[in-house]
């Protein structure tokens, strides 16, 4: 099944809407629940998904000029790293101002993709943390696995007490 700019507009948009109901229902002590043994609580999760609500522009120019590849799968992209530096940048900042951030990043990617050409969407890729399919699959891809998976997590967390 090919996945279009519309697909990936609703996907975003539900995403957007789950995040922010999920964020609404959490208590002050809710945010600070561990999400990750040994990693992120909730506050530093959304931190995360803030850091990749802008993430289509990144991944459409990754589909235009494919970074060079070291052999190694990831094209010596350190995800943790880069992962690290964005909560980091973001997790001193109040609650509001990162799901304003979020919001306003996946409006910028709907507004991306829907400029984006058919035939670009359709490209095969590789980006370097391992994900391979059409540039479109990635796109939704990180909305509706690698996105929606945190938020399932932050669920899990706060269920648990």
């Amino acid at each position: 099944m090919v996945t279009t700019k519309q697909d990936i507009a609703k996907a975003v948009g539900a995403f957007v809407d789950r995040a922010e109901g999920i964020a609404a229902s959490l208590s002050p002590a809710d945010w600070q629940k561990t999400v990750y043994k040994d990693g992120w609580n909730v506050k530093q999760v959304y931190c995360h998904l803030a850091a990749m609500g802008g993430s289509a522009a990144f991944l459409i120019n990754m589909a235009v000029s494919p970074p060079p590849s070291s052999g190694g799968g990831q094209g010596g992209f350190d995800v943790n790293a880069w992962n690290a530096h964005e909560v980091g940048t973001r997790q001193d900042r109040q609650v509001d101002e990162i799901l304003a951030e979020l919001k306003s990043g996946c409006a910028k990617s709907i507004g991306v993709v829907e400029a984006t050409s058919d035939e670009l969407l359709a490209k095969q890729m590789t980006v370097p943390w391992g994900a391979s399919g059409t540039l479109a699959e990635i796109l939704i891809g990180s909305v509706v696995g690698h996105n929606a998976e945190h938020l399932n997590d932050i669920e899990r967390a706060v269920r648990a007490g």
